[in-house]
């Protein structure tokens, strides 16, 4: 019952739940990526748990934005992800602190890597709550 009322509340205010997994996908990936890769500075547990829980309400948001529409919503998740570690790295250009982190496997992998969970969570939710909820108010 509760996925149920979640998904009808996305289905009455569209937009405001995009802006708020849009928002979300952006602030959480700027701030995280310095934290979330195992063996580079920095690494803690408590952000890869915080990560995946926002990840975990992104992709759930998307479940009841987007049906069966698991390519765009990796894309959208690809290009949100890089957004957002890009403006990270912008803001703190020259920092010592992101020294570990400037490598060519952390600016493709990272992006890569979230909007690949972010879509695996979309479509594990979306077969568990998709055929319960009633997806007519999209």
């Amino acid at each position: 019952m509760l996925g149920e009322e979640f998904y009808n509340r996305i289905g009455k205010s569209k937009s405001l739940f995009a802006v708020f997994a849009t928002i979300n996908i952006l602030f959480i990936s700027g701030v995280s990526f310095t934290f979330v890769i195992p063996g580079l500075k920095g690494f803690s547990l408590y952000f890869v748990v915080l990560t995946l829980l926002m990840y975990f309400i992104a992709a759930n948001i998307f479940v009841g934005l987007f049906k069966d529409r698991m390519w765009f919503v990796f894309t959208i998740c690809i290009i949100l992800s890089s957004l957002g570690m890009g403006w990270r790295l912008w803001l703190e250009w020259g920092e010592f602190t992101l020294v570990e982190h400037t490598s060519l496997a952390v600016y493709i992998g990272y992006p890569i890597v979230s909007a690949i969970i972010i879509t695996i969570i979309y479509v594990i939710s979306g077969s568990l709550f998709g055929k319960k909820v009633n997806f007519s108010l999209r």
